[in-house]
């Protein structure tokens, strides 16, 4: 069987149960939607994780570089090379950036697994999945109106 017949066959198997094919693309878009936000999340995460950890190691090595218990020329010559060296070396960087990346998107997979899980559900089963596709609808109402149109909350009082 040739792969035209088969996507034409998987089509007519849909055609006529409207709520499971509505139920499965929103789970493939809420799945995808998440995994996008974790990944934008994680590479913020990243990037702000890498300039705090430079900048504490940056005033943990000038700490270390003023502070001196001789007076004398030559050491702290020597320290001030050393100093250079530590703060020109960027080893940290890929080690910081991991870490952060995997933060933000562990965090931000931790705080949508409610919807991977409704997801999985809706792509999974047919009778439950359609229960779960209308809940991934009602969300997706929720934000749509709430987060992106601004419906349905208090306006703010200015003092």
């Amino acid at each position: 069987m040739s792969k035209i017949t088969a996507i034409t066959t998987n089509l007519k198997n849909f055609s006529g149960k409207p709520l499971g094919v509505l139920s499965k693309t929103l789970g493939v878009a809420s799945v995808a939607a998440v995994i996008y936000d974790a990944h934008v999340n994680g590479k913020i995460k990243a990037e702000s994780t890498d300039i705090d950890s430079t900048a504490d190691r940056y005033f943990k090595n000038y700490k270390q570089f003023m502070t001196s218990d001789k007076n004398s020329a030559s050491i702290n010559k020597l320290k001030r090379v050393w100093f250079d060296i530590k703060q020109n070396f960027s080893y940290y960087h890929p080690y910081n950036k991991t870490k952060g990346y995997l933060a933000g998107f562990g965090k931000t997979l931790l705080n949508e697994l409610p919807i991977i899980g409704l997801s999985a559900i809706a792509l999974k089963f047919k009778n439950v999945g359609k229960i779960a596709g209308i809940l991934l609808g009602i969300n997706a109402g929720k934000v749509l109106f709430f987060d992106v149109f601004g419906l349905g909350r208090e306006k703010k009082k200015k003092i």
